[in-house]
């Protein structure tokens, strides 16, 4: 039974065109902007509440959406995040998943088991069967089954290869690897990879095999047009430098974005390889940053993305109203005319109906401001 929200097709059908011109440089009389609203509806319950029940997660989905729906005017279109954690990957290989006392704090795992590189050639490859993947599988389902089309889908939080070859190596290894063992590293990041892919193809067929269901095949909160919908998350890139991003994570992001065509990229930030990001063989359609590790950079990625790619900058710092506007402002002086951003306006339980309309009303002067700025393609 599909659980009734009020949407209306032709506006979120005009919602999504603006997105698709956007995305593609061709003139829009604002840019989008992004309130995400989760957190602002989680009342009384924990992310731990939500994350380890299916049932509780779309539930809270739902909430948001129609708390989205009644209080953002525009731009808003609705997508579900579904996840357990970014720790499934890691679940497949027999990792353990570790909750800390704070039932606000995400999961992660309890211990890295690789502690010796030749330890690589001993593993055996999972399947979508292990770990935490069949619930995951189990929540797509739920969420595509009970949803209108009109509220598209995400991913499930997995994680790029890099990242997830982090939770399976001791830390230091990790880092060493590199020059040490640098074949066995590839070799776990080829096998992470191809389990990564059959798993996101497991997800797309759970949903019911339509990728236009989809905003996103990872976390991205935003709804992202069909042919940019795949993703990579990277964090570990905060903290290599080009020659070993260049080695160890584009190939591998390559075979993530090849089955849909080009995709997003995730770096919280600093960004020390960003001039490789349009080195991809399908170069990096956005990146999803901090706004808070990534705002000195926005000049040098002007450069990088101009004409071309789209800055997803969070305010994920429980910023204040008047810090997201500057912030906001600061991107659009630093990244105009050449390059776009939206900016995604995380919100928390504090925040009242009036005060999340208010701050939409100012964000989109911005925008508007910013449109006019820029030099369009069409």
């Amino acid at each position: 039974m599909t659980i009734p929200l009020d949407i209306d097709h032709n506006e979120m059908e005009h919602r999504k065109n603006l997105y698709r011109r956007f995305f593609d440089y061709q003139q829009v009389d604002h840019l989008p902007v992004f309130i995400w609203l989760q957190g602002a509806t989680r009342s009384e319950h924990t992310i731990r509440w939500e994350l380890e029940s299916g049932k509780n997660q779309l539930e809270a989905n739902v909430a948001w959406i129609a708390r989205s729906l009644r209080l953002l005017p525009d731009d808003y279109i609705p997508v579900v995040r579904i996840t357990q954690g970014y720790m499934t990957i890691a679940t497949m290989f027999g990792c353990q998943v570790h909750w800390s006392e704070d039932p606000d704090q995400p999961p992660g795992v309890l211990e890295h088991p690789i502690k010796d590189f030749q330890q690589v050639y001993q593993l055996k490859r999972p399947g979508i069967r292990d770990g935490i993947m069949p619930e995951n599988l189990r929540r797509m389902r739920l969420f595509a089954d009970n949803l209108p089309q009109d509220v598209s889908l995400t991913g499930i939080d997995i994680g790029g290869p890099l990242n997830n070859l982090k939770d399976l190596v001791d830390t230091n290894l990790f880092y060493t690897g590199f020059l040490d063992e640098p074949q066995a590293v590839n070799t776990l990041l080829d096998l992470l990879t191809s389990v990564q892919l059959e798993m996101m193809q497991a997800l797309v067929s759970a949903a019911g095999g339509d990728i236009k269901r989809f905003g996103c095949l990872d976390f991205d909160p935003v709804w992202h047009p069909e042919k940019y919908v795949s993703f990579s998350s990277d964090d570990v890139s905060a903290t290599i430098g080009p020659k070993i991003f260049e080695k160890f994570s584009m190939p591998f992001n390559d075979r993530l974005y090849a089955p849909w065509g080009s995709g997003g990229l995730h770096n919280c930030g600093p960004h020390p390889c960003r001039e490789m990001y349009m080195h991809h063989q399908n170069p990096v359609k956005y990146l999803n940053c901090s706004h808070h590790y990534t705002y000195k950079e926005y000049p040098a990625l002007k450069k990088v993305f101009a004409g071309w790619g789209v800055i997803e900058p969070m305010f994920d710092q429980n910023e204040s109203a008047e810090e997201m506007l500057a912030g906001y402002r600061e991107m659009m002086e630093n990244l105009a005319p050449d390059t776009l951003a939206i900016p995604i306006c995380i919100l928390d339980k504090t925040w009242s109906d009036d005060d999340i309309t208010g701050l939409y009303h100012a964000m989109r002067k911005i925008s508007e401001e910013y449109a006019r700025a820029m030099h369009w393609a069409q």
